[in-house]
């Protein structure tokens, strides 16, 4: 029987592989299991991961309780809406001014440098889905503490964010440093504070950014668009005969991911009784699609089972 990964899994498994700390190999093991398909086909593959599972759990037991790992795991921020953020950037980049435009959740927001001090947590609001965005202490050159990065790599996006009045490309190449030295992915740049340029023709630089500026709330709209096009996902509805689809409650997928996908992400049972299923977009009205048919943003399916 094949085993039907979905792409989340994968995805999961690929983090596993790039893991360098325990709790990182643990957390995507964990995820990992979540995820694969409960069938016949899997079975070895899921006393695999369990073994792993249970040897980095005693592994971590036996390892010595050091200050950093107490704050790491303390900073262990779960995932929540459809995708989390991590902020990137140097001291006075108006990262905490964006991320409260893009929140509205207060941090702190001062004129001196590293008025952050811990992870501040917050939700995007994007049409009808929510991402987490989480704000940090300034991450370039000093001030820079094991448990950041962890979060950073942990993160779907990170906003690498300089400021466009202060020496912008002496911030990029800093921050460049760190993404490569902690191998970031997903990385979408921002500038802000484009409103201290003089007026006229918006600077270039030597990476594509969003321009904002947050204090006005300029690019605010633009740069939640990126983030979700960054994000690389689709909103998928379901519905039941007869009935119209909840438009305010969307699965989730990765793009690429096939009717099955989501049949599993309602639940194992709809996956392996599918019989068939039908679909509704701006093209068709309740055209019946195969199991390998690739969910598209907006697509309202209606599955029939056995």
């Amino acid at each position: 029987m094949p085993a039907n990964l979905t792409p989340q899994y994968r995805e999961a498994e690929q983090r596993y592989r790039e893991a360098i700390t325990a709790e990182e190999k643990y957390a995507a093991l964990k995820e990992m299991f979540a995820l694969i398909p409960k069938h016949k086909g899997t079975e070895k593959m899921q006393a695999d991961i369990k073994k792993k599972i249970s040897r980095l759990e005693k592994e971590m037991k036996q390892k010595p309780k050091t200050p950093i790992s107490r704050r790491e795991k303390m900073y262990n921020i779960s995932k929540q809406g459809a995708g989390q953020i991590g902020l990137l950037g140097a001291a006075n980049s108006a990262k905490s001014s964006l991320f409260f435009a893009l929140t509205g959740t207060d941090t702190v927001i001062a004129s001196w440098p590293y008025s952050t001090s811990h992870p501040v947590v917050g939700m995007i609001q994007f049409q009808n889905i929510q991402f987490q965005l989480i704000d940090m202490p300034p991450m370039i050159r000093e001030h820079t503490e094991p448990w950041q990065w962890g979060i950073l790599r942990n993160a779907d996006v990170v906003l690498a964010v300089f400021a466009a009045d202060s020496d912008p490309e002496t911030q990029i190449q800093a921050i460049i440093e760190k993404i490569t030295e902690y191998h970031l992915d997903n990385v979408l740049w921002v500038t802000t504070k484009i409103d201290r340029l003089p007026d006229g023709k918006l600077p270039r630089f030597s990476v594509e950014a969003q321009f904002t500026s947050p204090l006005q709330l300029v690019g605010i709209d633009e740069l939640s668009v990126a983030i979700f096009d960054a994000l690389n996902i689709v909103r998928v509805y379901t519905k039941q005969p007869g009935k119209n689809a909840d438009m305010n409650d969307p699965v989730i997928l990765k793009k690429g991911s096939v009717l099955l996908d989501a049949a599993y992400h309602l639940h194992k049972d709809f996956a392996e009784n599918l019989k068939y299923a039908r679909l509704w977009n701006s093209e068709h009205e309740g055209l019946r699609v195969a199991r390998d048919y690739v969910m598209q943003d907006g697509d309202i399916v209606e599955f029939h089972i056995r």
